[in-house]
């Protein structure tokens, strides 16, 4: 739970989602150093629900390298998008996310005012969701 929350603070959200997809362990050098949980909301695609890597692990190719591994995943599964949302107050994190194939394809206005406590990045306050698209 404390890596997911890394990716998603809010605790009551995360324990929401949690069971409606494939949790999956990111290992390199048999170390375990990252989660991903996937989801299939809509025919022939697979969303990214929430994804993280051990902090001391950032910045060495990991988070690429995952998203290669579950774009080749979801592809083998029949799927011809793979998904993904962040905050609109995630400069970094929609920058990684179009460095490896992903284009915005939609927002979903207030998304995180809903959360229980406000999702803050970076001292900006988080309000949309920033929702990506990977075509396989």
């Amino acid at each position: 739970m404390p890596l997911l929350l890394d990716a998603d603070e809010s605790e009551p959200v995360v324990r929401a989602y949690l069971d409606d997809g494939e949790l999956l362990e990111i290992v390199v050098a048999g170390q375990p150093v990252g989660v991903a949980l996937l989801t299939s909301p809509e025919h022939a695609a697979i969303e990214i629900k929430n994804i993280a890597i051990v902090r001391e692990h950032r910045g060495r190719g990991i988070g690429r390298a995952a998203i290669g591994c579950l774009a080749d995943r979801a592809k083998g599964r029949g799927a011809d998008r793979l998904l993904v949302g962040t905050a609109d107050s995630s400069g970094r994190t929609m920058a990684f996310y179009r460095s490896c194939g992903f284009r915005e394809v939609g927002r979903i206005a207030g998304f995180f005012d809903a959360y229980p406590e406000p999702v803050v990045e970076d001292g900006v306050q988080a309000h949309d969701m920033i929702r990506f698209e990977r075509v396989l």
